[in-house]
């Protein structure tokens, strides 16, 4: 076994550790009797800090096996990432938002892994996000779920070690593998005992000779006992199934080749022209109808759709009664126009400029729907102020307006804008979190 080979064995056992440790935490985290804030934040913050490290570990076994290796872009895109999942780990200090923020934490934390080893289907962030999320939540878990039973087993039962051997006439010969002797884990085990009672011995002393030294170990001492066998048992049987999981999903992500995105995302390439089969004449049709229906609709409204711009209510409508009137609709359009979009991109021709010309307009009207939602959530904000659900719905006005932008420049320029647009709706999710904490 080379050096490499052994420093990758070393990890393994480390993140096998790591498994149990972090699983444990983990359950520990949604059963603490803790009520503070501050302290489900830091605690949180730690475990996305431990779940960090052991991505990094995980990414160092792969480069010394040879499985991976990011190039500069994927290595800052992962970074990136890891960043955004820690800040969305101290923003669970905005109470208000703290389901929403623990659900994204999953949500990145699987993508962080899968971005770090090179098992996105795309090599990067990519409109493949659901496919994505899918390998990394079900397939690369649950395909290697049992992984740590091996990996234990093969950790107290040994390597063979590979000796040179000196034969009679003088000569060497290297690569001969000697087995481990009968009881050697027992001997492992045995002289560990032995350690541990010398390490109670020295503690025993230290806290006879400081005082301050022996008031901490007895603060410790009672923490332990302030934990019940029964309760920390239970906690140890929950974490089993959440380590597996986790164990499955960063060891599965070193151990499986990369190849099978590779050979899914050629594949999904290859079959996309074979889906193409709708004429461009009906999907013309379908896209003057969406557009023009959308200038109708804002001739009609104008008076009423637009009187936020100048901080004019109309008379039928109290501030309250305008703002949630029409909000969610009008952000259920632009999501109707984005999913419409996507079906003309995947069954429709990608060489018909009219078709492409269409779709910018369908964008610039769904920015102008996002437009007039923001104008109502600004002006209720500035008669009543900030609360949870009004910065939250002005967060996802702001992110379906880029998103019409960034598909614009898609349509215009053939510019890959998907990435952009995860990183701007993270980013400004996080920013959100902790505006909502400041005014909170």
């Amino acid at each position: 076994m080379d050096t490499k080979t052994k420093q990758a064995e070393t990890l393994k056992y480390l993140s096998l550790g790591l498994s149990y440790a972090f699983s444990y935490a983990y359950i520990w985290l949604f059963t603490m009797h803790s009520n503070s804030p501050v302290a489900i934040t830091v605690f949180l913050t730690c475990l996305s800090l431990g779940a960090i490290l052991w991505l990094e570990i995980s990414i160092r076994r792969q480069h010394l096996l040879g499985h991976f290796t990011p190039n500069r872009f994927q290595r800052k895109e992962t970074i990136f990432w890891e960043v955004i999942l820690v800040l969305l780990s101290v923003s669970t200090l905005s109470g208000d938002m703290q389901a929403l923020s623990l659900f994204f934490i999953h949500v990145v934390a699987i993508y962080m892994v899968l971005s770090g080893t090179g098992h996105l289907l795309s090599e990067r962030t990519s409109c493949l996000l659901p496919a994505d999320l899918v390998n990394g939540g079900i397939r690369l878990p649950f395909g290697n779920i049992f992984s740590r039973i091996p990996t234990i087993i093969g950790y107290f039962r040994g390597s063979d070690e590979t000796v040179e051997v000196v034969l009679p006439d003088g000569t060497t010969v290297a690569g001969q593998k000697v087995k481990k002797p009968a009881g050697y884990s027992f001997g492992i085990f045995f002289v560990l005992v032995i350690i541990v009672g010398f390490f109670f011995a020295a503690l025993d002393n230290l806290v006879s000779v400081d005082s301050h030294f022996g008031e901490a170990a007895i603060a410790f001492d009672r923490f332990l006992e302030s934990l019940t066998f029964t309760e920390a048992f239970g906690r140890f049987i929950l974490s089993i199934p959440v380590g597996a999981f986790l164990f499955g999903l960063f060891h599965g992500s070193v151990k499986k080749d990369i190849s099978t995105e590779k050979a899914l995302h050629e594949k999904l390439e290859s079959s996309c022209p074979k889906l193409r089969f709708m004429p461009d004449k009906i999907l013309t049709v379908v896209l003057l109808l969406f557009s023009t229906l959308y200038v109708i609709f804002f001739i009609s409204q104008a008076s009423y759709m637009f009187s936020a711009f100048a901080g004019v209510l109309p008379e039928e409508f109290t501030a309250s009664e305008y703002a949630v009137s029409g909000f969610h609709e009008l952000i259920n359009v632009v999501l109707i126009n984005f999913a419409l979009l996507a079906t003309i991109r995947v069954f429709g021709s990608h060489d018909s400029k009219i078709l492409r010309n269409l779709s910018v307009v369908l964008m610039t009207e769904s920015m102008l729907f996002a437009t007039i939602s923001a104008s109502k959530i600004i002006l209720y904000m500035s008669r009543f102020g900030y609360t949870y659900s009004r910065i939250l719905g002005l967060w996802g006005t702001s992110v379906v307006f880029v998103g019409s932008i960034l598909a614009i420049i898609y349509l215009a320029k053939k510019k890959q804008t998907f990435a952009p647009w995860m990183w701007y709706s993270s980013s400004s999710y996080v920013l959100t979190a902790f505006i909502t904490w400041c005014f909170t």
